[in-house]
């Protein structure tokens, strides 16, 4: 970029050396540009012709290159726009995708009717799951990660989007190894690509991205088969399971048999079956406690 470069200059070269390792070039440059200046987006389209300090400049065409390299904007910026905040990110956590809001929206409207629930948000990563699930409906959040890294972010997330609330508990814990207490509501983005995902997807962007946080095990489901048996003695009676999937996940969901009722499949803007629904059923319990008593009666008449 020349001495002369104007914002509108700027952003066609950045797209231009961009379109070939981004999806969306365009809106990573002005992004990126938006970031560098400390303005909002929409400026840059109202103030095209400002010319760029050389500060500013060379900034901007760091940004550029590291992206360039496939490191993903949220990690160059420090942040990433999800549900109704924007959360601080870096690569001690996955970025948040648009595909884990429906564990959110699904998880709201399963306790619309429900005063301050207790919610454990496990494998919480930056907490914006749980931390999103709480911008909405007052509860009693606990943020729950094996990894004490990813706790660090969710815990300044924590603190910029919620500084006055003192209801919030952290856990560094193997899924439920150091978990104590049962809760209404369970939600999960647990690790879900497989061996074979990893060989062939774990590269670009998701290099960045931190390893243990994508590995499900050699199908891609072991983890999150281990998360919703062990979340029955976490759940009340009646208390939910809301769990992110991966590409394959919905037909392990429906066919395996668990400790937890299956209850539903929510599909993403694709159509792929991207949340599962389990509840700890009442009813099932119930029925089984009766057919133990009557079993113990039929033994005592013997």
């Amino acid at each position: 970029m020349s001495p002369e470069t104007t914002v509108k200059t700027a952003l066609a070269e950045a797209a231009a050396r961009l379109s070939g390792c981004s999806e969306s070039p365009r809106l990573d440059a002005e992004i990126l540009l938006s970031h560098t200046l400390g303005v909002p987006r929409f400026d840059l389209l109202v103030d095209g012709g400002r010319v760029l300090e050389e500060a500013d400049r060379l900034r901007f065409g760091e940004f550029v290159e590291r992206r360039a390299k496939a490191e993903p904007v949220a990690y160059i910026t420090k942040s990433r726009d999800f549900f109704e905040d924007t959360f601080y990110v870096d690569e001690r956590v996955l970025v948040p995708r648009p595909e884990s809001e429906f564990v959110v929206e699904t998880s709201l409207r399963l306790l619309q009717h429900v005063e301050k629930p207790s919610v454990l948000d496990i494998c919480c990563g930056s907490g914006c799951i749980g931390l999103s699930f709480l911008r909405v409906h007052p509860c009693e959040l606990t943020l729950a990660d094996i990894s004490a890294e990813a706790l660090e972010v969710s815990k300044i997330n924590a603190k910029r989007l919620f500084p006055s609330d003192p209801a919030i508990n952290f856990v560094e814990s193997d899924l439920f190894a150091e978990i104590t207490g049962v809760f209404d509501l369970i939600t999960a983005n647990p690790p879900y690509l497989s061996a074979e995902d990893m060989a062939e997807f774990v590269d670009g962007t998701l290099e960045f991205e931190p390893r243990n946080a994508l590995f499900g095990g050699e199908s891609g489901f072991e983890f999150t088969e281990r998360l919703i048996n062990e979340a029955k003695e976490h759940l009340k009676p009646g208390g939910f399971l809301v769990t992110e999937l991966g590409y394959c996940g919905e037909r392990f969901a429906r066919e395996k048999k668990y400790e937890l009722k299956f209850v539903e499949i929510i599909n993403d803007y694709a159509g792929i079956g991207r949340v599962a629904v389990f509840v700890r059923d009442q009813a099932i319990e119930k029925k089984a406690i009766v057919i133990k008593r009557e079993t113990h009666k039929s033994l005592e008449e013997k």
